[in-house]
């Protein structure tokens, strides 16, 4: 239990690291952005408690708030997301014996997978726009930030999943 709360927190820290120094700095066409600490959901079970969840989105976002001087639009993006993650899982992971696996490549299958975090990454895209622009004063330029947005973030958390993914399979086989 303690080390899979270590094994966060330490993902965590270094996607929200990623953020500030590397992906803040990405603005592909003046709108797509990639918010790669979403990933942190991908490191929960359907075994985790709605607290759970709650409490380390809006952490999270809090401490990407705290470094990017977006007050509370990566904390409520990130609790928004929190809200609807487990629903997500629930509905991507198999109907039996499911509950106690991280969602991977290797857990959900290939399609499931893709699917559970398209599905994430939309709903946090999403939420994150909504509460900044906070008007649908200039759709066209709101639909081409989250098409762009979404598109890069989620080919990073898919790269991400993967070498997780690589990661794992070498420790357990010893490589």
């Amino acid at each position: 239990m303690a080390q899979n709360v270590f094994n966060r927190l330490g993902w965590a820290l270094a996607l929200v690291a990623l953020q500030v120094l590397v992906f803040n700095h990405v603005h592909l066409w003046g709108y797509a952005t990639p918010v790669v600490y979403v990933y942190v959901f991908c490191l929960f079970s359907l075994e985790a408690s709605r607290s759970e969840w709650l409490l380390w989105g809006f952490f999270v976002g809090l401490v990407a708030d705290i470094f990017t001087a977006t007050p509370g639009l990566g904390a409520a993006s990130m609790t928004f997301t929190a809200l609807c993650a487990p629903v997500l899982l629930r509905l991507f992971t198999p109907k039996d014996g499911g509950e106690g696996l991280a969602p991977t490549y290797r857990t959900l299958g290939r399609w499931k997978y893709v699917g559970y975090v398209t599905s994430l990454v939309l709903c946090h895209q999403a939420a994150m726009l909504l509460f900044e622009l906070f008007s649908f004063f200039n759709p066209i330029d709101m639909l081409i930030a989250y098409v762009g947005s979404s598109a890069l973030t989620l080919m990073l958390v898919l790269v991400l999943g993967r070498l997780q993914g690589k990661k794992n399979r070498d420790t357990v086989h010893g490589g």
